[in-house]
């Protein structure tokens, strides 16, 4: 029965050419726009970690810190980032909005006019 639905939703050629136009389109169109969207925002964020790094390593030697030892910390600056760049996305994914501290306090019943 269900496969009878099936033959008739697709009995006519044009039916079928924009049938196959659009699971073509369903199918590349996401992974272009997320190779896009990926290319854009990797050279954009080492842009910009490139330019915090750098900024971190000056800040030290303007304060005195040798060249090593600032290289080492701004080294240890960057892994710090990076690590924080990979568990960012899994962070956000499992936990929604931050709920500001009055909602949670009547969430909890703690609310203001409640004795």
């Amino acid at each position: 029965m269900g496969e009878e639905k099936r033959e008739r939703k697709w009995t006519t050629p044009d039916a079928r050419e924009v049938a196959e136009i659009m699971m073509a389109v369903g199918e590349t169109v996401p992974k272009l726009i997320r190779d896009t969207i990926g290319a854009l925002i990797s050279e954009e964020v080492g842009r910009n970690l490139g330019k915090a790094i750098g900024s971190f390593y000056k800040e030290l030697r303007d304060a005195g810190i040798s060249p090593e030892e600032a290289l080492k910390m701004a080294k240890e600056y960057m892994a710090s980032l990076m690590k924080l760049g990979e568990f960012l996305p899994d962070l956000l994914k499992h936990r929604g909005p931050p709920t500001p501290p009055e909602e949670e306090a009547e969430e909890a019943g703690e609310g203001e006019g409640e004795e």
